[in-house]
């Protein structure tokens, strides 16, 4: 019987030496990002609509709005690793049992009759 795909994950998490990543710690990361990229773009306005030009204001906007993007694209690297590993795991399966997907269980065969497909 086919392992499953949390066995195949498994088994690939340990012969690579990968760590889980966990995927609400990528959520965070993209909403955090995101929340700073806002503050960022508010400070950027706030220092640009007054007469004269807050230097220092306009900084710690620009700062936050890197800093943001940069936290925002890392939640979603982290995302595609994920996908990525589920994926291999997947493949691994594959190639170790080719006659059925991990985690398949057979089913007896519909009797012919009435109702079953021919």
């Amino acid at each position: 019987m086919p392992d499953s795909l949390a066995d195949e994950l498994d088994k690939l998490h340990a012969a690579a030496g990968f760590k889980r990543l966990n995927p609400l710690w990528a959520k965070a990361e993209i909403v955090l990002g995101l929340i700073g990229v806002g503050c960022g773009l508010l400070l950027e306005f706030r220092s640009a609509r007054a007469d004269d030009l807050n230097l220092p204001l306009a900084a710690a906007g620009l700062a936050l709005v890197v800093l943001g993007g940069y936290l925002t694209l890392a939640g979603h690297r982290s995302h595609l690793y994920q996908s990525n590993t589920r994926l291999a795991a997947y493949l691994a399966g594959l190639t170790r049992h080719p006659d059925r997907r991990p985690g398949e269980t057979r089913t007896p065969p519909l009797p012919a009759g009435e109702g079953s497909p021919r």
